[in-house]
């Protein structure tokens, strides 16, 4: 494995490391520590089922394929089944995330959580200065550090494969030994801990795939003088639940007020918030009724943001949405691209031009008759892939128009390579009238383009292969 690659594997852990059995993805204060005073959880299973999820599998399948132009033809529907759920928690949060001092219990199937391992392993062995087998701990667990960091340095985050089906993630020994403590029941979880406020918060998270509680001060995550500081100062704490409720989204969030009076602000602030959203202009009828969707109310001094809206509308406006962005940005993409012509253009062709069954020997030969060459003309030979693989010039024989003498034949392998799109070499020959036969590798996709073109520069003439 390419070290890049497995770098950015590594990387990736946090979100893919699973535990070895069938998965509850359901959020379980059980899993959570008593002390914890955050936490944030995703229902993966619950999200695929859902209505915006299954338009989030199909523009990753999408985005996959334009990506690797389906040289990689990854199952995403499948690969994602893997993921149960993820539940991160910890008694800190702070803007840095160097500085939160937490846990990530990770569920879901034994495949992935084979998988996490496998690449952790290699990494011992390609870069054993950032990857590591740690010791102390009463079942696997592998650190990942800075390669430039100092000996003995703590390392970046810890990887541990405890028996049960959980995978645990965490910056300290400490937070790992005890998160797998209260996974085993031997030491307080939230879900036993009546006093918690965090505990009463999380029990609301009912039906939803992401849930986030939290009772943590807000300045330093903000900042002190930020104005959602100020607003989040007249709350205790608050949570945040997203999900699918039969035909319709919800979004629903809490604050619990620190005074009654408090709640009556917060109340009022929300409350014309929604309605500055409610008198935004838009020529989106399906967009002015989700805007119009959202309700505040207030119970005690808990205020409630609530948001429903249809799953199936919903994931029409984000289609929509996406084939805008698409439209706007192709402009600037073939703006962007690289050119295939420099001079004059001899010819210009698509892969789909051409039928695939006219190879002969695995190459295709396009002939440009008629082409004023003269001593030192520089020919340029273009290609932009688009996605498609494998496609390459092979050779290009120039022969007098007439047809008579010899070729002159001039390989790929010698020819200078020019922004990685193009290919060129100079014409060494008298000047006169030719016939140019390139000869090509096509790419079995059918998307790339091609382009020979003819101008006057100052090189040294390249001298042709026999």
């Amino acid at each position: 494995m390419h070290l890049r690659t497995l770098r950015r594997a590594i990387l990736a852990l946090p979100l893919l490391v699973l535990a070895a059995a069938d998965a509850v993805a359901a959020y379980n204060p059980a899993v959570v520590a008593a002390d914890a005073r955050w936490v944030a959880h995703a229902d993966f299973d619950r999200l695929r089922a859902s209505e915006l999820g299954k338009e989030l599998v199909a523009a990753l399948e999408k985005a996959q394929g334009e990506a690797t132009g389906g040289a990689i033809g990854l199952d995403i529907p499948r690969v994602l089944k893997t993921v149960g759920a993820l539940t991160a928690y910890g008694t800190n949060l702070e803007k840095d995330p160097a500085a939160i001092d937490g846990v990530l219990v990770a569920q879901g199937t034994a495949e992935l959580r084979k998988i996490a391992e496998s690449v952790l392993l290699q990494g011992t062995l390609a870069e054993p200065k950032v990857f590591a087998e740690a010791a102390g701990y009463p079942f696997p667990v592998y650190s990942i550090s800075d390669a430039k960091a100092a000996p003995g340095a703590q390392p970046h985050v810890l990887v541990a494969f405890p028996p049960e089906p959980v995978v645990l993630v965490s910056k300290s020994k400490e937070r790992v030994l005890q998160a797998h403590a209260v996974i085993r029941g031997s030491a307080p979880s939230l879900a036993k801990n009546a006093d918690s406020a965090l505990g009463r918060l999380a029990a609301k998270a009912g039906d939803a795939y992401v849930f986030a509680a939290t009772v943590v001060p807000t300045d330093a995550f903000f900042g002190p003088n930020a104005p959602q500081t100020r607003m989040l100062q007249l709350a205790g704490s608050g949570s945040l639940a997203l999900g699918e409720r039969g035909a319709d989204t919800f979004a629903r969030a809490e604050l619990v007020a620190s005074s009654a009076g408090n709640a009556e602000k917060l109340m009022k602030i929300l409350q014309g918030m929604t309605a500055m959203l409610s008198l935004a202009e838009t020529t989106d009828k399906q967009l002015a009724e989700f805007l119009n969707s959202t309700a505040v109310t207030r119970s005690g001094d808990t205020v409630v943001l609530d948001l429903a809206y249809s799953s199936a509308r919903l994931a029409g406006m984000i289609k929509n949405l996406q084939t805008v962005a698409t439209a706007k940005s192709a402009p600037s993409r073939a703006a962007n691209a690289a050119p295939l012509v420099a001079g004059r253009a001899l010819a210009e062709w698509k892969s789909a031009d051409v039928p695939a069954e006219a190879a002969v020997d695995g190459l295709h030969w396009r002939t440009i008759e008629n082409v004023a060459l003269y001593n030192g003309a520089t020919i340029t030979l273009g290609r932009s892939s688009a996605g498609g693989r494998n496609a390459r010039f092979d050779r290009v024989e120039i022969v007098p128009a007439d047809g008579r003498g010899s070729p002159l034949v001039f390989r790929s392998n010698a020819m200078r390579a020019v922004r990685g799109t193009m290919s060129q070499f100079q014409f060494p020959g008298v000047d006169g009238s030719y016939t140019l036969k390139v000869a090509y590798a096509d790419d079995p996709d059918r998307k790339t383009q091609y382009a020979v073109s003819v101008s006057k520069q100052p090189h040294a003439p390249a001298a042709p292969a026999r």
